[in-house]
C-alpha cells in the first residue's frame, strides 16, 4: 500500500510541502527556506561554524544547545526533543509541548498520542488505551506487558529473561525489573532528596536544624516510604509558622493564633512530634474554643459587606466578645447567637438597609421554630441599640411558636408520606413522637429502631420506661 505524505504549511514561505527540512523554535522551514535562511557562520557561544538563522542574532549551534539545560527538568545532556520560544526541551519533556489531541480510541484528550503495533489497529491512543493489555509482574510489582515463563507464571520480559541484581546501595539480591535501588533504599533516598530541596525555604538556622529533627522523627514513626509521601505536606506547617521559630520552640497559643484549629488538623503528625518531644500540648479545649471563634466569624461572612445587616451583626458579636472575655459566657454560646441572628438578616431586604420588624421575626420562626430561645438576646440588642421596639416577650407568650412548630411538623409528616419510595420508620417515628406526643426535638433524637414495634395498626415505642402508641402510614415501609 502506497504511504501518503500529508502537506504541511512552511513558515517561511508559506507554501504547502510534503517534507519539512528544519524546525527552529516551533516554527517548521522547508528544504528551499532553510538553504535561504540558514547560513553558515560562527556559533557566537563556541565559535564553530554551523548553519544558523540569520534572522536570529541569539541563534546557537545544536552542540551548544544540548549542552544547556531543559526548560522543564533542568536536566544536562539530553537528547533534543523541540526547541520551543522558550528554550530547549529535552526528547523526553517535549510530550508536554505538544498540541492537546483526542485519543482515537476512548476520546480522551492528551498530549501523548502513539500507535502500538501489536494491536494492529493503526490508532493513535493515549498513554491509557497504550498500556490496556498491562498487568502488574509478580516480581518487580511494575505494570508491563507480561509473558509466561517455563511455568506458566506471568512475568515482566526483564524479570523472565534476566537474573537477579544487587541493589546498588543495600547489596540485596532484587528482581531484574526493578530499578537500580531496592525499595526501602529508593524511598530513603526520595525522602532526603525532598529534605534538601525543601531545607532552602528557610533562613533561620534554628529552624533548619528542628526541620531535620522532624524528618528523623517522621521516618522513625512512620517509616521512610509514609514520610517522604507526607513531607512536602508537612513543610507547609513551617513555612507558614517560621516568624516564630527564631531561637525557641514556639508554644501552643503561638501555634494556634496563626493556624487556627483548622490548620492544625491537616498536621496532626507535626502536632504529635512538638507534644511528644518539645512538650507543646495543645488542648482540645483551647482547639475547640478557636473552633468556635473561627465559625462565628464565617457565619458573619455570609452577610453582604458593606451592608447595615453586616454592620449590625458586627456589634452585636463585638457586645458577647466583650461579655466572653468577662468570662460570663463562652466561644459556643457566642456563635449559638450569632447564627439564628446572621440567618434572620439574610431574610431582610439588604438593599434599602431594613431592620427587622415583627411581621419579618414570624416568618422567620415559622421556618425555624426552634431558634426562638437563641434569637432573644439579638431582639433585645436590636431594641436597645436601634429602637426597633419588637414586642418579643408577648410573641413567645402567644401560641403562635407552637402553632407554627405544629404545622412544621404537619409538613414534614406529610412529606414523609408523600415520598415515592419506602418511608424510613425512623424518621417517622421521630416526627410523630413530637407530633402527637409534644417530645422535644432532642429527646426524640435517642429513639432506635430496636425501641420500636410494629403493630396491626400502628406502632409501640418503649422509650425511657415509657409506651407510646403511634399511627402507622399507610404505604409500604423499610
Amino acid at each position: 500500500m502506497t504511504e501518503v505524505k500529508i502537506e504541511q504549511v512552511c513558515n517561511g514561505c508559506e507554501k504547502s510541502v510534503t517534507q519539512i527540512k528544519k524546525r527552529y523554535k516551533g516554527l517548521k522551514y522547508c528544504s528551499t527556506c532553510y538553504a535561504r535562511l540558514f547560513k553558515k557562520s560562527l556559533c557566537p557561544k563556541c565559535g564553530l561554524s554551523a548553519r544558523l538563522p540569520k534572522h536570529d542574532n541569539q541563534a546557537i549551534c545544536n552542540q551548544c544547545i544540548k549542552k544547556q539545560p531543559c526548560i522543564r527538568c533542568n536536566l544536562l545532556n539530553k537528547p533534543i526533543g523541540k526547541l520551543t520560544e522558550y528554550g530547549f526541551v529535552c526528547n523526553s519533556c517535549s510530550v508536554y509541548f505538544r498540541e492537546i489531541e483526542r485519543c482515537e480510541r476512548c476520546n480522551v484528550q492528551s498530549q501523548k498520542l502513539t500507535k502500538v503495533s501489536r494491536f494492529n489497529d493503526d490508532l493513535r491512543v493515549c498513554p491509557k488505551c497504550s498500556t490496556r493489555d498491562y498487568e502488574t509482574c509478580s516480581s518487580c510489582h511494575k505494570y508491563r506487558l507480561l509473558e509466561s515463563d517455563e511455568n506458566g507464571k506471568k512475568l515482566c520480559k526483564k524479570c523472565r529473561v534476566l537474573p537477579n541484581k544487587p541493589c546498588l546501595e543495600c547489596k540485596i539480591l532484587i528482581s531484574a525489573g526493578c530499578a537500580d535501588l531496592c525499595d526501602h533504599c529508593y524511598w530513603r533516598k526520595n525522602l532526603w532528596i525532598k529534605f534538601n530541596q525543601n531545607i532552602h525555604l528557610f533562613e533561620s538556622s534554628f529552624l533548619k536544624k528542628q526541620y531535620e529533627n522532624y524528618v528523623h522523627w517522621l521516618a522513625t514513626s512512620v517509616g521512610e516510604h509514609q514520610a517522604a509521601l507526607y513531607l512536602n505536606k508537612h513543610t507547609h506547617f513551617f513555612i507558614k509558622t517560621e516568624v516564630l521559630w527564631t531561637d525557641t520552640i514556639p508554644d501552643a497559643d503561638q501555634l494556634l493564633q496563626i493556624l487556627r484549629a483548622s490548620g492544625l488538623r491537616k498536621f496532626e503528625l507535626v502536632v504529635q512530634w512538638l507534644d511528644q518531644i518539645h512538650g507543646v500540648k495543645i488542648l482540645p479545649v483551647n482547639k475547640k474554643e478557636c473552633s468556635e471563634i473561627d465559625q462565628a466569624k464565617r457565619l458573619i461572612k455570609q452577610l453582604p459587606n458593606p451592608s447595615l445587616a453586616f454592620d449590625i451583626v458586627s456589634a452585636y458579636k463585638k457586645k458577647l466578645d466583650a461579655k466572653m472575655a468577662q468570662g460570663r459566657t463562652t466561644a459556643r454560646s457566642v456563635r449559638l447567637a450569632i447564627k439564628p441572628a446572621v440567618a434572620l438578616m439574610l431574610t431582610i431586604d439588604h438593599k434599602h438597609n431594613l431592620l427587622p420588624d415583627l411581621r419579618s421575626i414570624k416568618a422567620y420562626l415559622a421556618q425555624y421554630t426552634g431558634q426562638a430561645a437563641a434569637l432573644t438576646g439579638f431582639i433585645n440588642f436590636l431594641n436597645d441599640h436601634y429602637d426597633t421596639n419588637i414586642d418579643y416577650i408577648s410573641l413567645k407568650k402567644s401560641s403562635f411558636i407552637n402553632d407554627a412548630s405544629k404545622k412544621k411538623l404537619e409538613q414534614d409528616l406529610l412529606k414523609i408520606m408523600g415520598t415515592d419510595h419506602a418511608v424510613d420508620v425512623i424518621a417517622w417515628v421521630r416526627k410523630s413522637l413530637q407530633y402527637f406526643h409534644n417530645m422535644s426535638n432532642q429527646k426524640v433524637i435517642g429513639v432506635k429502631a430496636e425501641m420500636i414495634t410494629e403493630e396491626q395498626d400502628g406502632y409501640t415505642v418503649l422509650y425511657c420506661n415509657q409506651s407510646y402508641w403511634l399511627p402507622k402510614h399507610s404505604s409500604r415501609f423499610k
